[in-house]
Order: C-alpha cells, then sequence, then structure tokens
C-alpha cells in the first residue's frame, strides 16, 4: 500500500457488498461480503466511512468532517481510512472484488438452546477431570489411542462451533486445509459468541473428563490438548472468551499502527495504560495465574506428587509465586527496554545527524567538493533555480565560483548595491533588518541551498538588509550583472518573493521543520505578506475569522477577557484553532509597530492541510498544547459557536 498516495490523491469509495454488526463494548464489525474481511470500528468512524458512500479522496472527506465538526484525532483518522483500505472496505473505483464463498453447512444448532446443556457438559467433564487421576501413556498403544482421541475431539468441537454459528445466523468458512475458520463470529451477538467460543473447550473436558474416568492412560493428550487450548497467552481461546463480554473494546483503528505517525513509543506506552485501565485486562492476567496454578496441579498429579497435600504447597507454592512474579516483572522490563532502547536509538542518530552537520560547517569546508558537477548538484537543490530551463541551469553552474567566508564576516551591509549573488553551499548567513529605534534585528536564517543578495527585489517594499556569516560560510558567487541575465530575466518577481523570501523562513520553523520542501514551497505560494500598524487587531476575541497567520516580523500582543496572556514573535502561528474547528476566534491578538504576517485564507489553509497529513498532524499537536486538551475530536463545551 502506497500511504502517501492513499492519502492524498487516490480515490476511494465504501465496497458494494458490505455487511455490519451491532455495537457492543462501543465496537461494530464491518464486512466485506464477498471478500470476507472484517473491520473493527467505533460508531463514529463508520459515520466518517460512510462518507465514502460516493467516491471521494482523502483530503476532501477530511475538509467536510472539519466542517461539520466531526473529526476524529487524526492519527485515528489517517490510521482508520488505512485499516480500511487493507479489509477493502475502501476500494478504488472499478476494483473487481475476488468472491469468497461460504460453506454451506447442514447442521445449524441454535446457541440459547444449546447454552445450559454445554454448561453442564463443561461442570461435569471439569468436575472428572479434577478429581480422578490422568496418568502417563504407559505404552506406544496409549500414545497412539491418545492421539486419535485427541484429532477426533478436535474434530467434534470445530464441527459443534460451525453448527453454532450457522444456528446464530453467521456464515462457516472453511479453508484449503479443511480448518473450519471462526472469523463470522464477530457479527454475531456477544451472548451467541460466548457459547461458541465454549463449545470447542467443553468438548475437550467432556471428553478429558470420561477418559480419567474409564481410561486415565489415555486422557494425557487430550489433557494437554485441553491445557493449550485454555492458554492465557498467544490467542488462547479464554482470551476471545473475556474480551467477547469486556464494556471497552478497541476498534482496530487503535491498535496495531501501520500509520507511520502513530508507529511511536508515545502512542505504544498510551495504548498500554488503556488496555491497563481496562477491567478485562485484570480478569486476562487473573485467569493467566488461575491457569498456572491448575497446570501445577496437573503436573503435580501426573508426577506422583500429589498437589492436594500441604507438604506440596509447603515446598512448592513459594517457588510457583516466585516464577510467576518473576514472569510478570520480567515481561514489564521487557517491554520498557524495548521502548527505551527505540527511544535512545531515534535520538542518538538525530543528535549524530546534528553533530556531523555542526562538524562540516566549521571544520569541513575544504572537503567540500567544489567542480561543476557539484555546483550544478547545489544549483538543481535550490527552490529557485531548480525552476529553470536544462539550459540554464548548467549555465548558472558553470558561472557560480567558490568563495569562502570566515565566521561573523559582513557580505553586505545597509544602504550598499547588491553586487554578488550567492548560493549557500554550507554553512549559516544571517539576513538583519533595521527598525525604526535603529536596531538592528536578525529577519531570517538563510542555510545550505538558499541563496543571497535577492531579498531586496523579494522585499521592494523594505529593501534594505544587511547579510553576516553566522558561521564559516561557503558561497557560490556570481557577479549581479549576470545574475541579472541568466536568473532575474526568467523569474517573475512574486517567485523571487516566494522562494527566496518566505520558504527559507517557514524552513527554519519548528512548524515546518519535518515538512517536506514541495509542502513548504506550496505554503508560501499561498501566503500573503500583510503589514499592520501599531495597535491594529489582526484577530479579534469571539468573532469567526477567514485566515491563518503566522507573524513573519515583529511582535503581536494576546488578550483573552481583556487581560495580557503573551507576547508573540516571528516564527508564532495562530488562528489555527478556529479553522479547525469551525469556530469563533479564543483570544485576540493586536499588531505592535511593524508587524508583518504571513496569511492564508481558510479554505486555501484547509486544502493545503487535508492534502499534507505531516502539517496536520503537527497543527493538531501545538493546538492540543495552546488548548490544554486535545482539538480533536471537538465534544459540546471545548468549542465557541458561530
Amino acid at each position: 500500500m502506497e500511504i502517501n498516495l492513499t492519502l492524498t490523491a487516490k480515490t476511494l469509495q465504501l465496497a458494494a457488498q458490505l455487511d455490519h454488526s451491532v455495537t457492543t463494548g462501543g465496537v461494530l464489525y464491518v464486512k466485506n461480503v464477498p471478500e470476507r474481511t472484517y473491520l473493527a470500528v467505533t460508531p463514529k468512524q463508520w459515520i466518517i466511512l460512510k462518507k465514502f458512500q460516493t467516491s471521494h479522496t482523502v483530503p476532501a472527506v477530511l475538509e467536510a468532517i472539519i466542517d461539520e465538526r466531526i473529526c476524529p484525532p487524526l492519527g485515528e483518522f489517517y490510521e482508520l481510512i488505512l485499516k480500511a483500505v487493507r479489509a477493502h472496505i475502501l476500494i478504488t473505483p472499478g476494483y473487481t472484488v475476488p468472491s469468497v464463498g461460504a460453506t454451506t453447512w447442514p447442521l445449524a444448532l441454535k446457541p440459547k438452546r444449546m447454552r445450559y446443556g454445554m454448561w453442564a457438559l463443561l461442570l461435569v467433564g471439569l468436575g472428572l477431570t479434577l478429581t480422578l487421576r490422568p496418568t502417563i501413556p504407559h505404552n506406544v498403544t496409549d500414545v497412539l489411542a491418545g492421539l486419535g482421541l485427541l484429532w477426533l475431539t478436535a474434530v467434534i468441537g470445530a464441527v459443534f462451533g460451525a453448527s453454532l454459528i450457522r444456528g446464530a445466523g453467521g456464515e462457516v468458512y472453511i479453508s484449503r486445509n479443511w480448518f473450519i475458520q471462526s472469523a463470522d463470529l464477530c457479527m454475531l451477538s456477544p451472548e451467541d459468541q460466548k457459547v461458541i467460543w465454549l463449545a470447542p473447550i467443553a468438548t475437550f473436558v467432556a471428553c478429558t473428563g470420561l477418559l480419567a474416568w474409564y481410561r486415565p492412560e489415555w486422557s494425557f493428550l487430550p489433557l494437554m490438548g485441553l491445557i493449550l487450548m485454555l492458554r492465557p497467552i498467544l490467542f488462547g481461546r479464554m482470551s476471545h472468551f473475556f474480551r467477547v463480554q469486556a464494556k471497552r473494546r478497541l476498534s482496530d483503528a487503535e491498535h496495531d499502527h501501520i500509520f507511520p505517525p502513530n508507529r511511536s513509543p508515545r502512542s505504544r506506552w498510551k495504548l498500554l495504560v488503556v488496555n491497563l485501565s481496562n477491567p478485562t485486562t485484570w480478569v486476562e492476567i487473573a485467569y493467566g495465574i488461575g491457569w498456572t496454578v491448575l497446570l501445577a496441579y496437573f503436573v503435580g498429579i501426573l508426577t506422583e506428587v500429589p498437589p492436594w497435600t500441604t507438604e506440596f504447597w509447603k515446598n512448592q507454592g513459594p517457588l510457583l509465586a516466585i516464577g510467576l512474579l518473576g514472569s510478570l516483572a520480567l515481561l514489564g522490563a521487557a517491554y520498557a527496554g524495548v521502548e527505551l532502547y527505540i527511544y535512545a536509538q531515534r535520538r542518538t542518530a538525530h543528535r549524530r545527524k546534528k553533530l556531523r552537520k555542526l562538524y562540516r560547517r566549521w571544520y569541513g569546508r575544504k572537503a567540500l567538493l567544489t567542480d561543476e558537477n557539484a555546483r550544478l548538484r547545489a544549483v538543481l537543490r535550490c527552490p529557485l533555480l531548480r525552476t529553470l530551463p536544462p539550459t540554464a541551469t548548467h549555465a548558472i553552474a558553470k558561472a557560480f565560483h567558490a568563495h569562502p567566508v570566515g565566521a561573523w564576516r559582513i557580505l553586505h551591509d545597509f544602504d550598499q548595491p547588491v553586487k554578488e549573488v550567492s548560493l549557500v553551499l554550507s554553512g549559516k548567513v544571517g539576513v538583519y533588518r533595521k527598525i525604526r529605534s535603529g536596531r538592528r534585528v536578525l529577519h531570517q536564517v538563510l542555510q545550505e541551498d538558499d541563496l543571497v543578495g535577492l531579498h531586496a527585489i523579494a522585499d521592494q517594499m523594505h529593501p534594505q538588509f544587511q547579510y553576516r556569516c553566522l558561521t564559516p560560510v561557503v558561497l557560490l558567487q556570481m557577479e549581479r550583472a549576470v545574475a541579472d541575465e541568466l536568473i532575474l530575466s526568467r523569474v517573475k518577481p512574486a517567485q523571487i518573493t516566494n522562494l527566496v523570501q518566505k520558504m527559507p523562513f517557514l524552513a527554519r520553523l519548528s512548524l515546518c521543520r519535518n515538512w517536506h520542501m514541495q509542502a513548504v514551497q506550496r505554503f508560501a505560494e499561498l501566503s500573503r505578506i500583510q503589514d499592520y500598524k501599531e495597535g491594529d487587531i489582526i484577530l479579534q476575541e469571539g468573532y469567526y475569522s477567514e485566515n491563518f497567520f503566522i507573524i513573519f516580523e515583529g511582535e503581536a500582543l494576546t488578550t483573552k477577557g481583556g487581560k495580557r496572556r503573551n507576547v508573540m514573535r516571528a516564527g508564532t502561528f495562530f488562528g489555527e484553532i478556529g479553522l479547525l474547528q469551525n469556530s469563533n476566534a479564543t483570544a485576540q491578538v493586536t499588531a505592535r509597530d511593524g508587524t508583518r504576517c504571513l496569511c492564508i485564507p481558510r479554505r486555501e489553509f484547509l486544502r493545503f492541510v487535508a492534502h499534507n497529513y505531516t502539517v496536520a498532524m503537527e497543527l493538531e499537536r501545538v493546538s492540543s498544547q495552546r488548548l490544554g486538551h486535545p482539538i480533536f475530536p471537538l465534544t459540546p463545551g471545548n468549542y465557541r459557536t458561530l
């Protein structure tokens, strides 16, 4: 599955033949009937999937549910879409369905009618198994008899379960290996599911009990099969039995994540907390302890050490308790260790990359290649220069020459004509401006692949800039007259503004740091620079705003209820909460002297966010921090109505 294509451009629709179960434990199951695939969703998630009854792209549906205020957490939304596509609940138009037919099962037993008889069979067999003494086989004949009875009991249990599934209205499927599959159980009621899950267990218990009474030496292998079937881990049947009656069940979008941003230590720890807060989890843990004690009981019987004596528990009880507690502690330690290792590995890789880049800037300048091929690669990495035709980029690469400059050197000062246009090959260059008081302020920082010397053209309303090296820098330079001929004559001023001034500014923001370069470029193209006078109200509390804002230059004051909250500086964004929640502004933002903002209209902003899931996830994270609670999903009272 191509995740980027699925979440941005692919058209999807609901499959034609779908069925769904009733809601139990907060979850319902959707089934693609011809393909026999299933998806567990909550009722709210099912409402979202039904938006695809007509063909839509994922961004179109995301825009719609944001407008309707039914958007779930974005990680859950994207996980839901990918899981639905994988289960073929959502398909591309024209997709042909390979049908998987159900078996025509001849026998149908009503679970409600068989419930009490099955429990009686279970209790009688369990009583016989516990009170009588199964023994280890004496010879090969006993082993073969036990194996035959084990196989026969498994077949009878499977047939019993399949007949109950058919009687409850479910479909019976048989695999190529002639195994009767129980996948359709999820479409039945919890009461029927519990009976069906217990049916094979009751069959094994009855067989083991009868053999312990009639031929104890034959009961060993069926007993082992029963113990294995009752295992508390690795998808044992009793785990399914407990989860069927859980009051809170997880949907498929809440575990086993396939959406990359969801596969993080944070999400796994969150899932662990959710599971530990579920009473069913503790029931399963208690059952696991009981299963272990029962296993010790049977081991005692088979090894001629009576487990019902005080001496047995006096000698073996402490060891058994230590084994249980040690196993739980070891499991927890292993889980924590794996998570800490993954976290440390990621942090170490990030720090190593950062230190390597720092070393290359300060000490690795001599190792940089500056031949024509290296210059051409640098030209093709530059957002503005890469838009030119190949003949122009080759000519520019030839015209450039390498020029190393030491740290803190001034490349261009205020009120001086720009003599060269440069491309940063390595290092950092600060772009400074003077405010009305005459103080010099850092406007933005240029790094590798950014252009130096074109800011006066990019911002003709404020053409005075100073360029200063913040680290040792290696530049590819050309004369301004040559740049006019090779570059400026081929590009529009608006393009220079977007790719020379706006894009480097946006790329250094924490909001955009993890965006793809094309996303940053598109964001720069959508925005416009708006100047404000001191005291102008940029965003008014209690009123609806049609724009998303990023402070491009200067400062702005935030107030709420007439009380001052904080001062926002260049790089801070605001207005996204009202746009994402389709609600009024929660605070007022007032411009100070020299404030300039990048503004994006609401519709363009939402369309951009919907088409870039990394952008959407970052905005959701920051907005939730500002609100003090998750921005999605919306609940009555956590947003202001229009």
